[in-house]
């Protein structure tokens, strides 16, 4: 009996981060004019910061848990950078920077979601045997 790990495929787990990201952006761009350019700011930082994340787990997802570890590290260090550059370039102040916050770390908590499934679905193994 062995046991082999299942590739899985990273599109869809792309797909589904990528249309978060979207649906973010649309809603941001929807607001009113007045808080729609710290909403953008913070969408796209967010969106940026997904895509470092969900491609740090994609190269170290066959690496054992230090790896996984590594990728999420790789992750977190990366928004944390953009959290702070997007919101020093949007040049949001006051409730203006908490409308950027909230635009930031509810597509973070999206994405963060799609690749905590990802590493999951990554984890799982095929036995040969039956249970």
């Amino acid at each position: 009996m062995t046991e082999t790990k299942p590739t899985v495929r990273l599109l869809p787990f792309a797909a589904a981060s990528a249309g978060a990201c979207a649906l973010g952006l649309v809603v941001a761009v929807l607001l009113p004019r007045d808080l729609r350019g710290p909403a953008v700011y913070g969408a796209l930082a967010a969106s940026a910061g997904a895509l470092c994340g969900l491609s740090a787990l994609a190269a170290a997802v066959n690496r054992g848990v230090n790896g996984l570890l590594g990728g999420f590290t790789v992750g977190f260090l990366c928004r944390a950078i953009l959290v702070g550059v997007g919101l020093i370039a949007s040049g949001a102040r006051g409730n203006l920077a908490l409308v950027y916050v909230a635009a930031f770390f509810t597509l973070y908590a999206a994405t963060q979601l799609v690749e905590v499934l990802f590493v999951h679905a990554s984890s799982r193994r095929i036995s040969g045997a039956t249970p």
